[in-house]
């Protein structure tokens, strides 16, 4: 981008004038690129963002997996399931 600013006619002294004139092909080339390099980032950042979800879910998938089998082949308690235990305890309010 040649100019400095929106305006494409913006040249005030002509002492510290670029020797290239504005164009609205070189501003235009300029947002564009911008344009892009943004859509670049919002795609990487949507692309983490999903993979970390992913990771999340499947982590906690494993561990209520680990869980039901743990607390499924030994039982640590004489009571069925936590249900049964509140069920037995009698707790006034």
């Amino acid at each position: 981008m040649p100019k400095v600013g929106n305006y494409i006619q913006r040249d005030y002294h002509k002492r510290f004038s670029s020797k290239r004139t504005a164009r609205w092909k070189s501003y235009n080339e300029g947002w564009s690129q911008k344009r892009s390099n943004s859509l670049q980032k919002s795609q990487n950042l949507r692309t983490q963002l999903t993979t970390s979800i992913t990771n999340i879910t499947i982590a906690s998938g494993t561990q209520q997996a680990r869980f039901f089998l743990q607390n499924s082949s030994s039982p640590q308690s004489s009571y069925a399931s936590p249900t049964a235990v509140a069920a037995r305890v009698n707790v006034l309010i």
